[in-house]
């Protein structure tokens, strides 16, 4: 009954028999009794599968050599390429007829692909097709022509669609998009016509807005194709919506307009020295070319950094957008040096026309005599108390409750509670004039001693009444009590 049928029968053991009866026996399972080939086989012939096996389990040792499988198929007793059978399983290495790519010395993997190829590596030198935009040449592509390239979207490449794509006509292994192309690169060449781009896209036919199949929010357009030109589909009939100087100036035919935030289709390259107008009004620059347009793309500008003396923080210098004054030295950004260019004057107090000096607009006015606060708190937009004087910016209003701010150099030294409560440029304690310590320290409820006055903190004017005496700016350098006067603890002794 064994002879026919029993897993065991013409077997070297139960084992391999029994694992010869399903899809992973190596298919030759119950014929005549057998299980693999004459009984010889494991789990698919020689044995159980290693794990290392890419490809089916059942073409392991299935009486044919497969090559490229990751672990050495027990078919393959020569253990060379030109013993090899089938070099493309599923699973396997190569994707081809043998030989493919499978690697000479070792037949179990492939030859990797070249240092550079950047697609998968299924693709170099399958013997199919000529992949391109992989980063080095394909040795499937018989020359370097654009027209020879089969495969423009291998994973890893760098086209946007099929073939020609955005493969760059000169240099097949890489990608380009045309240097007046406006909109996303991934537009170029990903097989829709997208127009309002500055350039034409490869993928439209002809020139003519009738063969525009999209007009991106990147496109000049903005998502509305009937803004683009009948007859030069690269271009809008109105200046795109990131256009920033006047509308008569886009594409008048006239001059190259630069720095106004797109590409004048005037301008015969997108270089600074293709630029005629640098300085219009509303252009980033506000000096005459070359100015401060960007070298190689002259619908943009390029910040410099400020110059020694600039007072102003430094991402104001030249920042295309706003005249900074009263910051030590004249922005870039000021076409004039008159007063009505001022746009910024934080560090004067933010009211440009009240507080720049206009004889020298890098300059501040000086406060009205009386301000005891820095010259930078007067009229800086927040009502500062305390001061001597009235702020500007109070407007008039003369109570406690109307202060914004009470900076430390002026007599309250930080407190709002020395403000005088109906007259708010007054103290009704101040910090008295020959304080030498921290000015917030002056009756902040503990007793600082050696400052030059007595603090309003102490008890009394006696040494015993100290709580500090060593802060910094007193005249005692160690701790309580320190050199202090014994009667006098505003001061020191030897």
């Amino acid at each position: 009954m064994s002879s026919a049928g029993s897993p065991a029968s013409a077997g070297h053991s139960t084992f391999g028999g029994m694992f010869g009866t399903g899809a992973v026996g190596g298919g030759r399972a119950g014929t005549s009794g057998t299980s693999g080939t004459s009984g010889t086989s494991g789990t698919g012939g020689k044995g159980s599968v290693p794990n290392a096996w890419s490809c089916a389990r059942s073409v392991y040792g299935d009486g044919k050599c497969d090559c490229g499988c990751g672990a050495m198929d027990p078919d393959c007793t020569q253990g060379d390429l030109k013993h090899c059978d089938v070099c493309n399983d599923v699973g396997g290495c190569n994707r081809t007829e043998c030989p493919g790519t499978i690697n000479p010395k070792d037949i179990t993997s492939c030859n990797p692909a070249p240092a550079g190829w950047t697609c998968s590596a299924f693709a170099y030198g399958d013997g199919k097709t000529c992949d391109c935009g992989c980063g080095i040449k394909d040795k499937d592509c018989p020359d370097d022509k654009l027209s020879s390239c089969q495969n423009c979207l291998t994973s890893g490449s760098c086209g946007n669609g099929a073939c020609p794509s955005s493969i760059a006509p000169s240099d097949t292994t890489r990608c380009e998009t045309p240097a007046r192309w406006t909109c996303d690169t991934a537009l170029y060449g990903n097989g829709t016509c997208d127009c309002g781009c500055g350039a034409k896209d490869i993928d439209c036919p002809d020139s003519t807005a009738a063969a525009c199949q999209w007009c991106g929010y990147s496109s000049c357009a903005h998502s509305d194709c009937s803004l683009i030109d009948s007859t030069d589909n690269a271009f809008c009939t109105v200046p795109p919506y990131d256009w920033t100087c006047s509308a008569r100036l886009y594409r008048d035919g006239t001059q190259c307009d630069c720095g106004c935030g797109a590409l004048d289709p005037d301008c015969e390259s997108v270089d600074v020295g293709a630029c005629d107008k640098c300085d219009a009004i509303g252009s980033c620059s506000a000096q005459p070319c070359p100015g401060l347009i960007n070298p190689t793309w002259n619908a943009a500008c390029s910040q410099p950094p400020p110059p020694t003396g600039w007072t102003c923080p430094p991402e104001n210098y030249g920042d295309g957008y706003a005249c900074d004054c009263g910051c030590g030295v004249r922005d870039v950004d000021c076409r004039t040096n008159q007063l009505l260019e001022c746009v910024q004057c934080n560090t004067c107090g933010g009211n440009c026309q009240v507080a720049v000096d206009p004889a020298d607009t890098t300059k501040c006015l000086p406060p009205p005599s009386g301000w005891t606060c820095s010259a930078q708190a007067y009229n800086d937009g927040s009502c500062d108390c305390g001061c001597g004087i009235p702020d500007v910016a109070c407007a008039g209003a003369k109570l406690l409750s109307d202060c914004g701010n009470f900076p430390v150099e002026g007599c309250s030294g930080g407190n709002p509670s020395h403000i005088d409560p109906q007259h708010n440029e007054r103290c009704s304690i101040g910090v008295p004039t020959g304080w030498t310590c921290d000015r917030t320290y002056f009756d902040d409820g503990l007793c600082d001693c050696g400052c030059g006055a007595t603090d309003r903190d102490c008890a009394s004017a006696k040494r015993s009444a100290c709580a500090k005496c060593d802060d910094a700016g007193s005249c005692s350098t160690a701790k309580c009590p320190g050199t202090i006067l014994v009667d006098d603890n505003a001061h020191c002794g030897n």
